[in-house]
């Protein structure tokens, strides 16, 4: 599988690595029973360009809450996960965002969604950039949300679907 790249409209990029790509795809909901999924998004800030990079994601974990159209992370097992991978890139890594699962081929933000985005936007976070994953059965679409500007826009890349 290929990165996906795409242009911010300060003229940054995020990059995200085919190796985080895989790890949100293996939840697809290909099948009736299969429930929403979701985790957070961990990256780098490049230093000489200011860049974003998703090198990984947390997977869902049992304290989640999973069904066919709804899923809650809940905070301490993705944050557990997050400091382990903090301290192994010796406090290299950061907290970029969300990612979760729809049961649709192209996926679409819910009322649900952009309501947590706009919640999640406007906590304490080392980035002005934080970035919204949603991955549906057939295409992935990411949004990012510029905090200083208090706006949550689609990102267009070289490749969004699958």
């Amino acid at each position: 599988m290929k990165e996906m790249i795409f242009p911010l409209p300060d003229g940054r990029k995020l990059l995200i690595r085919p190796e985080a790509l895989e790890k949100m795809r293996k939840y697809r909901q290909l099948q009736k029973k299969d429930t929403e999924a979701g985790g957070i998004l961990i990256g780098r800030i490049l230093f000489e360009s200011n860049d974003f990079i998703i090198d990984n994601v947390s997977e869902p974990m049992f304290s989640d809450i999973r069904k066919r159209a709804y899923f809650k992370r809940k905070p301490a097992a993705h944050q557990a996960y997050f400091d382990t991978e903090w301290a192994a890139s010796d406090g290299r890594c950061f907290y970029l965002g969300e990612w979760h699962t729809h049961p649709e081929t192209i996926p679409h933000p819910s009322i649900v969604d952009m309501t947590d985005w706009n919640r999640i936007m406007n906590l304490s976070f080392e980035s002005d950039y934080l970035f919204f994953v949603i991955v549906g059965t057939q295409g992935t679409k990411v949004w990012g949300a510029d905090r200083d500007n208090e706006r949550i826009i689609e990102l267009r890349g070289e490749k969004n679907y699958e």
